[in-house]
């Protein structure tokens, strides 16, 4: 890769997106599943930081049947990027978000009977039928229609002409809990049954997450909804089914600055960190705004992840944690973040590096959940870039005879 040419057009400081490892995943997944059953891809919040136009065509390439996300603007920047497919919105949406969304012929989640009757009264505005999935609360406690209003809300809009029943779903609040799934998905199956009773299919139906999809196999009905899976990771708790997925994602940078200090220097804001023994100092365009050294706080899932949560936060405080989001790797070394992180701008001790320079590459951790969607994304096919995705549309990475890169949008 020629880092003078990308640093161009991503700037010192990008997230490497590998292709082949997203339609790895996204086959393998699919390779679980016993056909007719679907497989819809989930590519909310912007493809769990990897990009969701991109990421979409990929997964549609590779095998993705329906694509679902959470916002009205979500589908929105999919719709304009002039992908076609089917994507479900999982979401409520306001009354004055439908006739935007039925515009735009995105699938609309239906949660209560008010949200089904200003569905249909946003379809008669504009002229179009609204496609929907109506969600069933079975446990979660989130969004969805109380059991028993299932069937007789389906009996009135079989009977309103803007409005195409297509699916029915739930959601499961703790998939690998063997016990409460079950629960859930028998909750389910009696709004079927009670449904079958009347002599009404949906065509659509889908419970299963990717833990769910892991677990459940015979959980997975007409389609289930993989997230997690597809990028790389496996969920908390969830075997693994033979399946070896590949990590799509590497955040990298280039060396703006490197300077000797000397022993007894107080390195950064606050003066936190003193160097004890002469060394050098590498300056990376990278700090918190990015996402850098930032960790999501959620409550410990049971006491050893609790334990694992103290010992980080001690080490932290002791200046002794050597991991996610405090050290990055140069040429296979890892070298260790100093001072504090600051907001665009971090430092590192390359002391032990004496062939560092300048402009070279280094790889960070970062976790994709606190990754700034203002970072630039770099598409690559077997480490070759092929497409870059800044905040000004996006590019190939391709260097005209004129030595300027290709419009926003050529070659797509």
């Amino acid at each position: 890769m020629d880092l003078a040419k990308l640093t161009w057009l991503a700037g010192p400081r990008w997230i490497e997106i590998e292709a082949t490892a997203l339609e790895h995943n996204l086959r393998a997944v699919k390779g679980l599943l016993q056909p007719p059953t679907r497989l819809l891809a989930v590519i909310k919040a912007d493809a769990y930081g990897t990009g969701a136009v991109e990421v979409a065509r990929i997964f549609l390439a590779a095998g993705a049947d329906y694509l679902g996300v959470t916002t009205l603007a979500e589908g929105q920047e999919l719709r304009q990027a002039g992908i076609r497919a089917p994507i479900l919105l999982m979401s409520p949406l306001l009354a004055e978000e439908l006739p935007q969304a039925l515009t735009n012929d995105l699938t609309l989640t239906i949660s209560s009977r008010s949200g089904a009757e200003a569905a249909a009264a946003a379809a008669a505005m504009v002229g179009r039928q609204a496609r929907v999935h109506l969600k069933v609360e079975t446990g979660l406690q989130r969004t969805g229609l109380e059991p028993g209003e299932v069937v007789p809300l389906v009996r009135e809009i079989r009977c309103w002409p803007g409005v195409q029943l297509e699916g029915i779903y739930s959601h499961l609040a703790e998939a690998a809990h063997p016990g409460a799934a079950r629960r859930q998905m028998e909750c389910f199956q009696r709004v079927l049954m009670e449904l079958e009773e009347q002599q009404i299919s949906l065509p659509l139906k889908h419970i299963c997450n990717s833990t769910g999809l892991l677990l459940h196999p015979a959980m997975h009905l007409d389609m289930v909804r993989a997230g997690t899976l597809l990028y790389g990771q496996f969920p908390y708790q969830a075997p693994r089914r033979g399946l070896e997925l590949k990590n799509p994602w590497q955040f990298k940078a280039r060396i703006l600055f490197i300077h000797d200090v000397a022993a007894g220097t107080p390195v950064g804001y606050g003066g936190d960190y003193v160097v004890k023994k002469a060394t050098r100092l590498a300056v990376i365009p990278v700090g918190y705004a990015d996402g850098f050294a930032l960790t999501p706080v959620s409550r410990p899932k049971d006491l050893n992840d609790l334990a694992r949560h103290l010992v980080k936060t001690i080490l932290a405080y002791l200046g002794r944690g050597v991991g996610e989001g405090t050290a990055v790797t140069i040429a296979g070394q890892r070298a260790p973040v100093v001072g504090r992180v600051g907001m665009q701008l971090s430092m590192v001790d390359v002391g032990h590096l004496p062939e560092v320079k300048v402009g070279q590459e280094v790889q960070l951790d970062l976790r994709r959940p606190t990754a700034s969607a203002r970072l630039p994304r770099v598409y690559c096919r077997e480490g070759q870039p092929y497409l870059v995705r800044t905040t000004s549309g996006e590019m190939v990475p391709v260097l005209s005879s004129a030595g300027q890169n290709l419009a926003p949008g050529a070659g797509i």
